[in-house]
C-alpha cells in the first residue's frame, strides 16, 4: 500500500470493527498475497484457496496486530506459513506447472512490456514458465526467501521480520538461492544465445 498514514488508519479501524477498512485493507494487499502464494507454490488451484484462508487468518488475528512490524510483512507471513504447511501435508515436490493462457496472462501481466513485438511477447512468456518450473526445483527455504526478494522487492530486513530469521541467513539463503536458480536456468539461456 502506497500510503503508510492510510494503512495505518485502515488497519486502527479494521481492530475497531469497521468492515469497510478491512475490505480495503485486504484489497490493498491481494495481488501480493496472491503472487507470492503463487510464486511458492506455482500451482493456480490452490492459490484463491490459500489466499482466503490468508485473509481469514489475517481477520481473526488484526486485534493482536501491534504494529511492531510492518503489516505487509505480518501479512505474507502468514500466507509464507500456510503455504509450508500446504507443502508439508500435501509433501509436494518438484511439481511441474501447467499453464493455462488465460491464467498465465494474469499471472504475468505485470512482467510483459506491453511494447514489446509478439516474439519478445513468446521469449517473455516461455522464459517465466521456465523460471517457475526452476523455482519449483528449490526447496521450500529457498524459494520463499527468493520469492520475497527478488520477485515482490522485499528488503533484507523486512524478510527477516516476516520469516524470523537473522539477517545473515536470509543473505545467505539468498545467495544459495539465486546460484540453484541460475544452475537450473543456465541450459535454458544457452540455448537462447
Amino acid at each position: 500500500m502506497a500510503n503508510q498514514d492510510e494503512e495505518y488508519r485502515l488497519i486502527v479501524a479494521s481492530k475497531n470493527g469497521d468492515t469497510d477498512a478491512l475490505t480495503k485493507l485486504i484489497q490493498s494487499h491481494s495481488e501480493s498475497v496472491h503472487s507470492v502464494i503463487y510464486s511458492i507454490l506455482g500451482n493456480q488451484d490452490i492459490v484463491q484457496d490459500l489466499a482466503q484462508e490468508t485473509f481469514l487468518r489475517m481477520i481473526s488475528a488484526i486485534e493482536s496486530y501491534e504494529f511492531k512490524a510492518p503489516f505487509r510483512a505480518w501479512l505474507i507471513r502468514i500466507a509464507v506459513n500456510l503455504c509450508r504447511d500446504y507443502i508439508r501435508r500435501k509433501k509436494v515436490r518438484r511439481i511441474v506447472t501447467k499453464f493455462q493462457k488465460t491464467d498465465l496472462q494474469k499471472e504475468e501481466r505485470q512482467f510483459i512490456d506491453k511494447s514489446q513485438n509478439p516474439v519478445q511477447d513468446l521469449i517473455v512468456k516461455e522464459g517465466m514458465e521456465y523460471l517457475q518450473k526452476a523455482l519449483l526445483k528449490l526447496p521450500s527455504s529457498l524459494k520463499i526467501v527468493f520469492v520475497l526478494r527478488d520477485i515482490r522487492d522485499f528488503s533484507y530486513d523486512e524478510i527477516a521480520r516476516t520469516l524470523n530469521w537473522r539477517l545473515g541467513t536470509v543473505k545467505s539463503r539468498l545467495f544459495r538461492a539465486r546460484n540453484e536458480l541460475a544452475k537450473v536456468l543456465r541450459p535454458y539461456w544457452e540455448d537462447k544465445e
